[in-house]
C-alpha cells in the first residue's frame, strides 16, 4: 500500500492543461479537499484512484470548450529564431543543401509516383458494393488415389454457375462471363471487336453504371446489346445510341441487335474487361450444344454473389460437394475453390480471362523506390552529419551562453525538417510534372491526387527523416565540451568517422545492385529478342480470317485468297492455321487407361505451314496435297516424343482409351516456341483435319475451339511494305467483302509478350539513374567537406615537399577503399536477386562474373575520376595561401 500523502503529479498537470485558467484554483481546491478527505476515511491508494477518476470526469466538452489548448513546445519566437538559423545555415553551405535538396526531391518524386502507381493497381474492383460477397469460382483437377493436380484454372464449364445456384441457398445470383470477337457493322462501316457474353443477373451483381438505359431490363431480350461509352461514341459519335440497331455477324450467324444501354466500364478500375455486352444465352450460337453443356470443358469465368452472412470458410467444401453431382469422381475428382473478387487482380498462380497483375511487380515496385530513397536518405544523413562536424565552435558558443541540450537538438531537428520539406514539396512538383511519362512506363492511366492518406505519409516521412537526421548531428555535436569545442581543440578518430563511412558503403552498395540489375535485365531481353524461336518471324503477317466453325467454307476461303494474292510476287508463302501467335494455343486432354490425364497442345494447320513459318522437320515427311493419309496423318515436335519416350514415334499412337479408329504420325518438326520465353516448349500435335484425334478427347483448356483455320499467315519478300499491304487489303475487300481487313506482324506480336518485361527495365534503368547519381554527388560533397577540413594539412604537406599524386592518393584513397568494400557486398546479393528472377522465364541469359566484375570497375573508374579531379583542383592551390586562410 502505498503511503504517498500527495495525489499523482500527473494527474495535476492533466487538468491544469485543459481547465480554464479562472476555474483552475476552484475545482483544484475542491479535488485537493476530497482527496484529504479519502485519505482519512479510506487509504491513500484509494484516495489517489478517486483524484484521477475525478480529473477523468471533468475532462468533457463543458470544460473544453472554453479553453484554448496548447502543446507548449515552443514559442513563435523561437520557433522563428530557428528557421532563421536554418535559412542562413543553408544559405552559407549552398552546394551542400542544394545536394540535399536535390537527391531528396527526386527520391520523393520516385516515391510519389511509385505511391500512385499502387495506389491504381490496389484500387481495381473497390468501386463494386458487394465487392466483399462476390467470388469468382476455380477449379481443381486432382487424381483420385494420389491426389496429385492435374489441371486448375479459373476458366470453368458453362454449366457450372447455374447448377451450383439451384443446389446451395446461399448462393443470391450468379454469372458467367464469355467472350468472342465478331463483326459488328453499321451502314457500310464494319469492326471486329470482342463480345461478352453474361447473364441477365450481372448487372445486380456488379456496379458498372448505366450512363443510357435501364439496368433492369436492358438484357432482357436476346438480341440485345450493352455498349461501353468508347464504343458508343466509336459508332454512333455524339447520338444517342438507344434503339439503334447494328448488324453483329458471329460464326456464320448474322443477326441485327439493338442497343439498350450505354455503360460505364470502368476500364482502369476492373479486372473485367468489357466493349460490348449480350444475354448469355447467346454465347450458343457460337458453341456446340455437346461443349455448352459439358463439364470437360471450360469456356468461362463464373461469378457468384452469396449471402452476406454465408460462412465464407465453409463455402467452397460446400460448392464441391454440389458440383460432384453433376460430375462424379471417378479416376479423377474436381474440387471448387473460390477467389474473392477484390483480390483477382493480383492473383496470377490462378487465372481465367480477367486483367490480373503479377504481386510480385509491385513489390518491386516499391522496393526500387524505396531503394532510392534510402540512397537519398544515407546521402542526406552522411551530408547532414559530416557538415555538423564543422559547426562545433557555434555550438559550443550557444551552450556557454546558456542553451540547454535539448534546445540544440530542436534546433538541428528544425533545421533537417525545413530541408526534407522543402524537398517533398520541389518533389511533388516533379512527380506532377513526370506522372504522363512514368504512365506510358508503367503502362497505366495514373492521376496525381494526393488524399489524406498521401498527405499524412508525406508529413510522416518527412519527419521521421527530418527527426533521425537531426537526432544524428546532435548526438555528433552535444557530446564535446563547450570549451573545448569553443578553443577548436577537438581531435577526430577513426571510431567518430565509422557511422558515416558504413553509411556509404550502405549507399554505394545500393546503387550498385540497382546497376547491375538493370543491366542484366537489358540483357535478358536482348537475349530474348536474339534467341532463335525455331521459326522465321521476319516479313511475317497474321491476318484474322473469322469465327466461321465451317472447315469447308474457311478451307475454300483460305484457298481463294491465296491464289488471288500469290499473283503478286513479293508474295512468298501462305498458309493457315487455328491459333494466332498472340494468344495461348488450345490444349486438349486425353484420358489414359490407369485414370491419369495427357495435356497436349493442338494446332490445325493447312498443308503449307511449316514451309511458310520456316520450321525444321527433322524426321519422316510434311502434309502435301497429294498425301493418301491427311485425314488420318498427324505431325508432332520432339518434345512430344521425347515426353513418351518414343524411340521410333512412327510406329506409335497418341495413348488415350476413348480413340477409335487411328491416327498415323507421318512427322517430327524441331521444337519451336509457340509461347513465351517464359515457358518451356510443351508437346504439340499439328494436324490438318482434327478428325484424326477427336475421338480420344476428354477435355480441353481452351482459347480457340472448335477447330478450324482462324489464321491466314503471310510470307513476304524483300521490298516496301507499303504498296504489298495496300494490296493485300483491296484482295481482301475483294473475297470478304463487309469484312473489315486486320492484320499484325508476328514479330511486333511476340515482341509485345514481353512487354512488361521492357517497362520494368526501363523503371530500373531509371532507378539506377537516380541512385548513382545522388550517390556520386553525395560523395563529390563530402569530398569538399573533407577538403576544407584538411585546407591548412594539405597546404602543410605541400610545404613540406608532398607530390600532386601523393596529395590526391591521401584524399581520395579512403573513399576508394570504401567503394571496393561495397562491390565486395553488393555483387553476391545482386547475383542471388537475379538468379531468382532469371528463374521465371525457362529460356535465360547466363549470368557472367565477368558483367559484375565490369560495371563494379566503371562504377569504380568513374567514382575515382570524380575524387581525383577533385583532389587535383586541391593540390594545385598555392600552399601559403592555403595555410594563411584556413
Amino acid at each position: 500500500m502505498s503511503t504517498d500523502k500527495n495525489p499523482p503529479s500527473w494527474a495535476i498537470r492533466l487538468l491544469v492543461w485543459f481547465c480554464p485558467d479562472e476555474l483552475q484554483e476552484g475545482i483544484l481546491g475542491d479535488l485537493w479537499e476530497q482527496f484529504e478527505l479519502d485519505i482519512d476515511q479510506a487509504s491513500p491508494r484509494i484516495a489517489r484512484k478517486r483524484f484521477i477518476w475525478n480529473v477523468v470526469r471533468l475532462f468533457h466538452p463543458a470544460l473544453l470548450f472554453r479553453n484554448h489548448l496548447s502543446i507548449p513546445i515552443m514559442n513563435t519566437a523561437m520557433l522563428k529564431s530557428h528557421l532563421l538559423v536554418a535559412f542562413r545555415n543553408m544559405r552559407k553551405h549552398r552546394s551542400t543543401a542544394l545536394i540535399n535538396v536535390l537527391g531528396l526531391s527526386f527520391a520523393f518524386a520516385f516515391l510519389f509516383l511509385d505511391f500512385f502507381f499502387l495506389k491504381s493497381e490496389l484500387a481495381y474492383d473497390q468501386f463494386h458494393a458487394q465487392k466483399d460477397n462476390i467470388y469468382r469460382l476455380y477449379q481443381t483437377v486432382k487424381n483420385v488415389e494420389t491426389r496429385q493436380v492435374s489441371h486448375q484454372s479459373a476458366v470453368t464449364a458453362v454449366p457450372l454457375a447455374k447448377d451450383l445456384k439451384n443446389e446451395v441457398p446461399s448462393i443470391r445470383y450468379f454469372s458467367r462471363v464469355g467472350s468472342s470477337s465478331g463483326v459488328l457493322q453499321k451502314d457500310v462501316t464494319s469492326y471486329r471487336e470482342v463480345i461478352s457474353f453474361v447473364d441477365t443477373s450481372f448487372l445486380k451483381m456488379f456496379d458498372f453504371p448505366l450512363l443510357k438505359g435501364d439496368p433492369q431490363t436492358a438484357l432482357n431480350e436476346p438480341n440485345t446489346i450493352i455498349l461501353s461509352e468508347e464504343k458508343a461514341k466509336k459508332f454512333f459519335g455524339e447520338g444517342d445510341p438507344l434503339q439503334q440497331e447494328l448488324s453483329l455477324s458471329l460464326n456464320d450467324s448474322t443477326i441485327n441487335v439493338v442497343v439498350t444501354g450505354v455503360m460505364d466500364t470502368k476500364k482502369n478500375q476492373s479486372t473485367i474487361a468489357l466493349d460490348f455486352l449480350m444475354p448469355f444465352d447467346q454465347y450458343a450460337i457460337l458453341i456446340p450444344p455437346q461443349m455448352f453443356n459439358s463439364y470437360n470443358i471450360g469456356l468461362v469465368e463464373s461469378y457468384i454473389l452469396v449471402d452476406p452472412e454465408t460462412d465464407k470458410s465453409g463455402l467452397a467444401p460446400l460448392l464441391t460437394k454440389a458440383v460432384q453431382l453433376f460430375s462424379p469422381p471417378d479416376k479423377t475428382v474436381v474440387e471448387l475453390g473460390i477467389q474473392a473478387l477484390s483480390s483477382i487482380h493480383l492473383e496470377h498462380k490462378i487465372v481465367g480471362n480477367a486483367r490480373y497483375t503479377n504481386p510480385q511487380k509491385l513489390y518491386i515496385m516499391l522496393a526500387i523506390a524505396l531503394l532510392v530513397l534510402v540512397v537519398a536518405f544515407i546521402n542526406f544523413i552522411t551530408l547532414s552529419t559530416s557538415q555538423a562536424l564543422g559547426r562545433l565552435k557555434e555550438m559550443g558558443m550557444r551552450r556557454t551562453l546558456g542553451a540547454y541540450k535539448r534546445q540544440i537538438v530542436r534546433q538541428l531537428i528544425i533545421e533537417s525538417c525545413l530541408t526534407t520539406a522543402i524537398a517533398g514539396g520541389i518533389g511533388m512538383l516533379i512527380a506532377y510534372f513526370f506522372l504522363p511519362v512514368f504512365s506510358t512506363l508503367v503502362d497505366a492511366q495514373l492521376v496525381f491526387h494526393l488524399d489524406l492518406l498521401g498527405l499524412c505519409f508525406l508529413m510522416a516521412l518527412v519527419f521521421f527523416i527530418a527527426l533521425l537526421s537531426g537526432l544524428l548531428q546532435a548526438a555528433v555535436l552535444i557530446k564535446y565540451d563547450a570549451i573545448q569545442s569553443l578553443k577548436g581543440n577537438i581531435t577526430f578518430t577513426g571510431q567518430r568517422n565509422g557511422l558515416n563511412e558504413g553509411l556509404v558503403v550502405f549507399q554505394f552498395a545500393l546503387s550498385i545492385i540497382l546497376i547491375i540489375g538493370a543491366v542484366s535485365i537489358n540483357m535478358q531481353l536482348k537475349y530474348i529478342q536474339q534467341k532463335d524461336l525455331g521459326f522465321d518471324q521476319e516479313r511475317l503477317i497474321e491476318i484474322p480470317l473469322g469465327d466461321s466453325p465451317n472447315q469447308a467454307l474457311m478451307a475454300q476461303k483460305v484457298t481463294r485468297y491465296r491464289t488471288l494474292i500469290e499473283k503478286n510476287g513479293q508474295i512468298l508463302q501462305v498458309t493457315a492455321s487455328m491459333n494466332n501467335t498472340k494468344d495461348p494455343w488450345t490444349q486438349l486432354t486425353f484420358d489414359q487407361e490407369d485414370g491419369q490425364k495427357e495435356a497436349l497442345f493442338f494446332n490445325q494447320i493447312d498443308p503449307y505451314y511449316l514451309q511458310t513459318m520456316g520450321i525444321e522437320l527433322i524426321a519422316g515427311k510434311d502434309f502435301s496435297q497429294t498425301t493418301q493419309n491427311a485425314a488420318s496423318g498427324i505431325i508432332v515436335n520432339q518434345a512430344l516424343v521425347d515426353h513418351f519416350g518414343w524411340d521410333d514415334p512412327f510406329s506409335q499412337q497418341i495413348p488415350g482409351k476413348n480413340f477409335e479408329g487411328s491416327h498415323q504420325i507421318i512427322g517430327v518438326v524441331k521444337d519451336f516456341h509457340y509461347s513465351s520465353l517464359h515457358q518451356k516448349i510443351e508437346p504439340l500435335i499439328l494436324a490438318i483435319d482434327p478428325v484424326s484425334i477427336n475421338s480420344g478427347i476428354t477435355g480441353l483448356s481452351t482459347f480457340v475451339w472448335p477447330p478450324n483455320l482462324y489464321q491466314l499467315l503471310v510470307r513476304i519478300g524483300p521490298g516496301d511494305l507499303a504498296p504489298i499491304l495496300s494490296y493485300l487489303e483491296d484482295s481482301w475487300k475483294e473475297i470478304n467483302p463487309g469484312t473489315p481487313f486486320e492484320f499484325s506482324f508476328v514479330d511486333e506480336v511476340l515482341a509485345a509478350k514481353y512487354s512488361e518485361e521492357k517497362r520494368w527495365s526501363k523503371v530500373i534503368n531509371t532507378a539506377s539513374i537516380f541512385g548513382i547519381s545522388i550517390a556520386w554527388l553525395g560523395l563529390f560533397s563530402l569530398m569538399q567537406l573533407a577538403v576544407r577540413k584538411r585546407t591548412r594539412e594539405i597546404g602543410i604537406r605541400k610545404v613540406l615537399g608532398a607530390s600532386t599524386a601523393g596529395i590526391i592518393t591521401l584524399l581520395s584513397g579512403k573513399y576508394s577503399r570504401l567503394l571496393i568494400l561495397s562491390i565486395l557486398l553488393s555483387c553476391p546479393i545482386a547475383w542471388a536477386l537475379l538468379r531468382k528472377w532469371l528463374a521465371t522465364f525457362s529460356y535465360q541469359a547466363p549470368l557472367n562474373p565477368l558483367l559484375f566484375l565490369g560495371m563494379s570497375l566503371l562504377v569504380l573508374i568513374g567514382t575515382v575520376g570524380i575524387l581525383s579531379l577533385q583532389s587535383y583542383g586541391v593540390a594545385q592551390r598555392n600552399p601559403v595561401s592555403a595555410i594563411k586562410t584556413a
